[in-house]
């Protein structure tokens, strides 16, 4: 029978679900009309219980139960307990909260600890208040252990027998191994071999997330349907899921301070003294999850090293980062130079949490293999943004280590080498970049990174905007020595608006052998596919601008989204071309398709052909600087053409929009001939993992830790995907494909001569 005044299981779980998602217990308290002390109850309890149902109690079992129950031998204790849907974890929990006459322990006690525990939490020594308390801290680390170093309900996870797990060995665990027979269907007549389909359960199982009950119910199905075409335990799902909890590093952070604690945080705070306990940093969510950089190199070189420095070039042509000056200038033989990136995520447009990760590439793989193999390094979320000194601190010791020791890995043939790393090239936008660097934003003086452009403010509608307009004389570059120098009279004088745009030191000038100028690049996917496309779009389109020469009227507007949708792009454009009304929901990729692809053909009779032309001058310069090759007078003929469509930018659209993206094209040509064609090192490596973070973080219950095991676990599978299904039929590889998010298994676009490639489907003609 429910207890009296018992709150309903529904509101119970909104109160859980409005906390995961950010909200205070104040404003749940308001928002659901319940006492402080009630939400902050349940949510403790979900915390240790894993549930929001009500827990059985000490005392007269209701003569609802079955005799033979209260009767039931000792051993049976085991499969007692109420049932969860929350997988075989949520049931060990429950069970030592089962019914009285079938546990030992008194239920009453344990709530009495639980209420304890509640009170120790509200008078621990935290730094801010409890509004900022993890609950996916007890899912993470759930079996936190006593004083004695041993674990409160051992004794019940020790006699509770976990149903998914067999003592014998699965016969089908070795069908990943090589000999075994590849041609084995699942059944007479099948095109789908046993190995195919295990490879599109596990690709299935990481996809949606399934809970190991659901994965039991999904294997008892597929096992109803065609009996022995797969495993009929979790221990199969075991043995191929990475399991990542050994090797993630949990580093921890002053909640007070922000300063970087390490992994043992010690008493206290050697900053600014605040008392310090690992147990309630970690309640307090006062961490970031870490996976060393050198068992993930390991991996991936002793599977790609025959594949390094395979990139494919021509003599005296700019292409791939290896043919960029500074890379030549700073190479070093028996080492690797890795890019990363540290762009933040917003969960939701309307949250205010992030994800900050930081994600790394092997510049020596081809441009391919980058693209699939993306490293994690560091996983930070939480509201607002990281300390960035603390947020680097793992990432800079560990490349310290990794520079100067290097690390040993064995290659397939088995012959042991030595590998120093070191990172060479950041891709950020703007606003990070800048704080990264430690410069004022580009709405400052001195706001850019490369230059030494001051900008002017001007009026724009009702406010002041800075512009960044071409300099007749010229404008100086920046150096690192001359920014180390600047730095330097910065904290020494106590200028608090730095000097020439420099704030103090970057915190990356402890990263070794990193340029924390020429390191860091004017990302095209930022600055051009999400700044100045959209920023001229928009002028055009904008009723504001309505007298101006350059607006295109609603008819205009309308003609061309319907040349937009009459569009049939080829498969390499994997998304078909949305309206430009409907502009405002568009990505990156979607601005990069509209401007060199579909524009220079949809505009030529409607924009004025004036504006034409001079959209013309970005869009050719943008084709050689996304080229496969391009020569050093081509790089030179698009740095001519990007000069003029930034210094005509004035007198066309006025000065007001001659924005930092504008000005930010200035610098395109000397990254290309620095470190490659901008195709080399844009953000667009990283999107395909970034987009998987937010995915993971939206449905992860865990959300960190099971991150990291999803990625880690998706990059396994698509790398087993690669050989098990090379030979295998179309619907199978699109159906991997779809559920990995992935093209790994299309085909490559053919070479029909020299410079020339098809797209899509191509038939040769003998006519």
């Amino acid at each position: 029978m429910p207890r009296r005044n018992e709150i309903p299981e529904g509101i119970r779980s909104k109160v859980v679900d409005m906390h995961n998602a950010g909200m205070g217990y104040k404003l749940i308290s308001k928002s659901l009309e319940l006492h402080h002390s009630t939400v902050r109850k349940i949510i403790h309890k979900w915390i240790r219980f894993n549930t929001v149902a009500t827990l059985p109690r000490s005392g007269r079992p209701t003569k609802k139960l079955p005799s033979r129950t209260r009767t039931a031998q000792p051993e049976e204790a085991d499969h007692a307990g109420p049932a969860g849907d929350r997988g075989d974890k949520t049931q060990v929990d429950l069970q030592s909260a089962g019914p009285a006459h079938l546990i030992k322990e008194d239920p009453d006690k344990k709530m009495r600890e639980l209420n304890s525990e509640c009170e120790d939490a509200d008078s621990a020594d935290y730094s801010s208040d409890s509004d900022e308390e993890d609950p996916m801290l007890r899912v993470l680390f759930p079996t936190t252990t006593n004083d004695t170093g041993e674990d409160p309900d051992h004794k019940t996870h020790k006699n509770s027998a976990s149903c998914d797990e067999t003592p014998e060995d699965d016969p089908m665990e070795q069908i990943f191994d090589p000999n075994f027979d590849d041609e084995k269907k699942i059944y007479a007549g099948s095109s789908v071999s046993v190995r195919a389909l295990l490879l599109l359960l596990l690709a299935f199982i990481l996809k949606h997330d399934l809970s190991k009950a659901a994965t039991k119910d999904l294997l008892a199905l597929l096992n109803l349907m065609v009996p022995g075409c797969i495993p009929s335990s979790l221990q199969f799902i075991k043995k191929h899921l990475t399991d990542i909890d050994k090797k993630t590093e949990i580093h921890l952070y002053c909640p007070r301070c922000e300063n970087y604690l390490g992994v043992e945080p010690g008493t206290e705070c050697g900053v600014c003294q605040q008392r310090l306990s690992k147990k309630s940093l970690l309640e307090k969510a006062n961490y970031f999850l870490v996976l060393p950089l050198e068992n993930q190199l390991r991996k991936v070189l002793k599977r790609l090293h025959s594949k390094l420095g395979k990139h494919f070039t021509k003599d005296d042509y700019v292409s791939d980062v290896n043919t960029g000056g500074e890379y030549k200038h700073k190479e070093q033989e028996g080492s690797i130079t890795l890019t990363f990136t540290c762009d933040s995520s917003p969960l939701l447009n309307s949250s205010k949490f992030s994800v900050w990760p930081i994600l790394c590439t092997i510049n020596e793989l081809p441009y391919v293999e980058r693209c699939k193999n993306v490293l994690l390094h560091t996983l930070w979320f939480g509201k607002g943004k990281p300390l960035l000194q603390c947020f680097f601190t793992p990432f800079i010791n560990e490349l310290h280590k990794l520079s100067h020791e290097g690390f040993t890995w064995e290659d397939e043939s088995g012959l042991e080498l030595n590998t120093s790393v070191l990172a060479k090239i950041c891709v950020c936008d703007s606003v990070v970049r800048s704080a990264v660097q430690n410069f004022q934003p580009f709405s400052s003086e001195f706001g850019c990174g490369f230059c030494y452009h001051k900008g002017e403010l001007v009026q724009k509608g009702r406010g002041y905007t800075r512009v960044y307009p071409v300099q007749v004389d010229g404008c100086d570059l920046r150096h690192m020595a001359e920014t180390e120098q600047l730095a330097i009279v910065v904290i020494e004088n106590g200028y608090p608006q730095g000097q020439m745009g420099v704030k103090g030191h970057s915190p990356l000038l402890l990263l070794p052998s990193f340029d924390v100028v020429k390191g860091f690049i004017p990302d095209y996917m930022h600055c051009v596919c999400l700044g100045v496309v959209p920023e001229f779009v928009n002028l055009w389109l904008d009723p504001l601008y309505g007298r101006k020469r350059f607006h295109l009227s609603p008819q205009s507007l309308k003609n061309l989204d319907k040349a937009l949708s009459a569009i049939q792009p080829p498969d390499e454009i994997r998304q078909r071309p949305r309206r430009l009304s409907e502009r405002m929901d568009w990505e990156a990729s979607e601005w990069r398709a509209f401007a060199l692809l579909y524009s220079p053909v949809i505009l030529r009779k409607i924009l004025p052909n004036l504006y034409y032309k001079h959209w013309m001058l970005l869009i050719s310069s943008l084709h050689t600087l996304l080229s496969q090759f391009a020569t050093q007078e081509e790089i030179s003929c698009a740095e001519l053409c990007l000069v003029k469509f930034v210094s005509q930018v004035p007198s066309l659209y006025g000065l007001e929009h001659c924005s930092f993206n504008c000005h930010l094209l200035m610098h395109l040509t000397d990254c290309a001939r620095n470190w490659g064609l901008l195709w080399a090192n844009s953000a667009f490596v990283f999107q395909g993992v970034r987009s998987r973070l937010l995915q993971m973080y939206a449905r992860a219950q865990s959300a960190p830790s099971n991150i990291f095991k999803q990625i880690v676990s998706y990059d396994e599978i698509i790398m087993k995907g690669s050989d098990v299904l090379k030979d295998a039929g179309t619907e199978i590889t699109d159906l991997f494909s779809s559920m990995t998010s992935c093209g790994i298994l299309t085909k490559s676009s053919s070479c029909i001569s020299e410079d020339v490639f098809t797209l899509g489907c191509s038939k040769f003609s003998h006519s």
